[in-house]
């Protein structure tokens, strides 16, 4: 296994690394030594799961795409050693134009193949969050990395060297926010444990070099990079086996926690950071604050958009438990709330039962396909035909209802008669024109009368009008007085 080949090199590294800080022995080139094995043996990892077919291709693409980063920051990362070993003690930054220019070319890698990477996820306002998310941790990662790294490095002049390393500096930004953004997504072309193995691993190499200052009244032999450097391919090399060991079961769409504790743990961080400044009397304090400040205001307009997304999308959980998913009209739950409402209230309140004839032939003779299309083209006359205040609900199937509060007997056949001119047209359903041929019941109900009984009577007046030719509207008490 390449991992526990990385592992070993990498605690070899610790061992000799803990023999020289204690007792210095042998050549210091030993401490290097595991950098340019343990790098090839990641490239080799990520190719191989590259090559995997039972993977899906973006996948692939992705780790092909990472399989050069490991060579290219293991060579720059022997640059620096060269450096290091040529002029020992000599200064105190070893960063030179080849390891800039190749770690530079590293993160380039990592982005491109992470820009690539299919993430998604189509919850409402999820898009915002997670970019607000990132944004949050790459903000905080660019203030450390400017506290540790570019603050100290400017004091020296502004030199080429001092400039590259301000222009790797932004491109670590965009590492850090493209990771988060990741991270904190959908998986839909890696698998989420190696992922985050590999973010954790590029995690050390960002922050690895800021340790270097606790090594400074120690062995100068001694570099942070001769730990996490290893540490850093051992997890690569960890990432790409966990996707191997799961190309499909593991790949596929993971719906995320409604939270990230990542954003949080970058303001925890940044405002420890604020403290310490603040203890030491820091020249840089006033930017710490700022960005401390700058990091609380953006995490509670992050909370604000989520309660905002959280809201509308408990309206659109109400308006789908309480309307019907094909018509978008009221359903029977709601239209019975409704009516309740409307019966307790002092007005007269009219209940128009609807029923279309034939439609089980049209049904069985075009399909489902062809009713579902003529049941929207009568739930949308229905919905044009009401007024403010008024409900157009289906009930089931074939069968619509209309709640008219507050109408007159003459008002609710005047809404009747609406109703069947607006399906007095034929509609063409699966290319053929059809002829709808509807059936309208309507009742009165008032204040305090039984909903199931004025429902009733809109149906007993609806089977009337079916014996009408045509189609065709009764009143209940119409059909009451004619029996």
């Amino acid at each position: 296994m390449v991992s526990r080949a990385c592992l070993a090199l990498f605690g070899v590294a610790v061992v000799w690394f803990a023999i020289t800080a204690v007792h210095p022995v042998g050549p210091a080139w030993l401490l290097w030594a595991t950098v340019p094995v343990s790098g090839p043996l990641a490239a080799v990892a990520f190719w191989s799961v590259s090559r995997n077919r039972a993977l899906p291709a973006p996948t692939r693409r992705f780790w092909r795409h990472l399989s050069a980063i490991p060579l290219l920051t293991a060579v720059a990362q022997m640059a620096q050693a060269a450096d290091v070993l040529a002029h020992p003690g000599a200064r105190t930054s070893y960063t030179g134009s080849v390891m800039l220019i190749l770690d530079g070319l590293a993160i380039l890698c990592l982005v491109f193949a992470l820009a690539r990477l299919p993430v998604g996820d189509s919850r409402l306002g999820s898009g915002a969050r997670v970019a607000l998310d990132a944004g949050t941790v790459a903000l905080a990662g660019a203030l450390f990395i400017w506290h540790f790294g570019t603050r100290p490095a400017l004091r020296e002049g502004m030199s080429s060297a001092v400039l590259m390393s301000l222009a790797l500096t932004v491109l670590a930004v965009l590492v850090v926010f493209a990771l988060a953004k990741v991270v904190m997504s959908d998986y839909t072309a890696i698998d989420r444990h190696g992922l985050r193995i590999l973010a954790a691993g590029a995690f050390l190499a960002a922050v690895g070099p800021m340790l270097q200052p606790l090594l400074a009244e120690v062995d100068a032999r001694l570099f942070m990079a001769q730990l996490y450097m290893p540490l850093t391919f051992w997890c690569a090399a960890l990432a790409a086996e966990s996707q191997s060991r799961a190309p499909v079961a593991r790949a596929r769409p993971v719906r995320r926690r409604p939270y990230s504790v990542l954003p949080y743990v970058a303001v925890a961080a940044v405002d420890g950071l604020l403290l310490v400044a603040a203890w030491q009397r820091s020249d840089d304090m006033v930017a710490v604050a700022f960005t401390a400040v700058t990091l609380t205001a953006v995490v509670a307009y992050r909370q604000t958009r989520a309660l905002r997304d959280n809201s509308r999308l408990l309206e659109r959980l109400d308006h789908a438990a309480s309307h019907d998913g094909l018509t978008g009209l009221a359903n029977r739950a709601l239209c019975h709330r409704r009516l309740a409402e409307a019966l307790s209230g002092p007005c007269p309140v009219h209940v128009a039962l609807l029923d279309l004839d034939g439609f089980k032939e049209i049904n069985d003779t075009y399909g489902h396909e062809a009713g579902d299309e003529l049941l929207t083209r009568v739930a949308a006359a229905l919905a044009g035909t009401v007024g403010p205040g008024d409900t157009a609900a289906r009930l089931g199937g074939d069968e619509f209802v209309l709640v008219l509060p507050g109408t007159t007997c003459a008002e609710a056949a005047a809404v009747a008669g609406r109703v069947v001119a607006g399906l007095a047209d034929p509609v063409t359903v699966a290319g053929r024109a059809l002829h709808i041929r509807a059936s309208i019941g309507f009742a009165c109900g008032r204040h305090g009368d039984d909903l199931g009984d004025l429902m009733r009577a809109a149906d007993g007046a609806m089977y009337a009008a079916k014996r009408v030719t045509g189609s065709a509207h009764l009143h209940a008490a119409t059909v009451a007085a004619a029996a």
